[in-house]
């Protein structure tokens, strides 16, 4: 840590009340993982908490696969302990993260309420100066089996929330999610929860950073729509005996090139995983296509695994001349990318001519 960074750390050290001296535990531990230690490509989000924070973080890693990566540290520090910010630094300073779920209670429970209420106000200013941008979202400490110590969490989140609200920081209130709930049924002890409360927590936990990540950038529907470029397209079966494949510039309806697809054995399939349209949605897809000889074309979009749904589906007739076809795509709410392939079944033993495959939300 240079210099200036240990000066601001000091500074953010000495800003908490000079009495405080959090009794440590019997067992004081900290837990710090990174999902996806090299990859960069989606953002990635950081939840910071305790026991609770550990039992839903793998949970919300699954929730948000494809969209972020996961990052937590979970600790049974407290806010008022006064190594608590060295530890959150540098955790905080690890990675570039587009949103912090921050949550500190459960072991501040009898902590020194001003102590608890500085040391909460340190965490976030140094959240807001080394956070790099980072969304803050402030999750409120979970109810336990036991009154007493519920009535303690609640009064901690009271103490939270003119802070948070003077921050103008969003709140996950997962007190309130699981006050209400079966303490016999979900709770596992006297803090914990059993695998069905922890996974209404992940579901909130997810939601609520969804919500705060940043937009991901637009995704064309189709890649390399125009085969003007290389990739996107593929033939089944990937044998040479059955087909071929050649962005060609010999005979493009628009652009430079078209797919030339020859077709040796009936039945080649000429296709695109993983569509990027939405759920819910109606799209027109059209596309240009000729052939050596007479033939005829299939189109659809089709589930990739049984039980097959189609949609779209259609033949057409395809001859020596391009020809513009077309046909509606309309998708359930259920439709999911991954699990759908856009296909142009050949099934005639010629040369298939394609270009220009748009599809159109209506």
């Amino acid at each position: 840590m240079d210099a200036c960074r240990t000066a601001a750390l000091a500074a953010l050290l000495v800003s908490l009340p000079a009495q405080a001296a959090r009794v440590r535990e019997g067992s004081e531990w900290s837990n710090m993982w990174w999902y996806n230690a090299n990859e960069s490509r989606l953002p990635r989000i950081l939840l910071v908490g305790d026991s609770i924070t550990n039992g839903y973080a793998a949970l919300v890693n699954d929730k948000l696969k494809g969209v972020a990566y996961t990052s937590y540290w979970a600790s049974s520090k407290c806010v008022s302990d006064p190594t608590y910010l060295k530890a959150l630094a540098f955790v905080v300073e690890e990675y570039p993260y587009a949103v912090i779920h921050f949550n500190n209670g459960l072991h501040s429970l009898d902590s020194d309420r001003g102590e608890w209420v500085a040391g909460l106000r340190a965490a976030f200013k140094l959240l807001g100066e080394r956070g790099q941008g980072a969304k803050v979202v402030w999750a409120t400490s979970t109810p336990l089996k036991d009154p007493a110590l519920t009535a303690k969490a609640r009064e901690l989140n009271a103490l939270a929330a003119p802070v948070v609200r003077e921050l103008d920081l969003p709140t996950n209130d997962l007190f309130a999610l699981m006050d209400p709930q079966d303490r016999a049924k979900l709770w596992s002890d006297t803090f914990h929860y059993h695998a069905a409360g922890r996974e209404m927590q992940a579901a909130q936990v997810a939601a609520t950073i969804r919500a705060l990540l940043p937009a991901p950038p637009e995704r064309p529907a189709l890649v390399n729509a125009g085969f003007e470029a290389d990739g996107g397209w593929l033939l089944y079966p990937p044998k040479p005996e059955a087909g071929s494949l050649e962005l060609s510039t010999a005979a493009a309806k628009v652009g430079q090139r078209a797919a030339k697809v020859t077709v040796k054995a009936g039945g080649l399939q000429f296709y695109q995983h993983a569509p990027a349209l939405a759920a819910g949605a109606t799209y027109r897809l059209t596309f240009w296509a000729k052939a050596d000889q007479p033939a005829k074309l299939t189109v659809h979009l089709r589930t990739q695994k049984p039980p097959y749904q189609f949609h779209g589906d259609k033949t057409v007739d395809v001859t020596g001349e391009w020809q513009e076809f077309s046909t509606t795509l309309t998708l359930p709410a259920s439709y999911q990318p991954g699990e759908h392939v856009l296909f142009f079944n050949l099934g005639t033993t010629t040369v298939y001519w394609l270009d220009e495959v748009r599809c159109e939300r209506r």
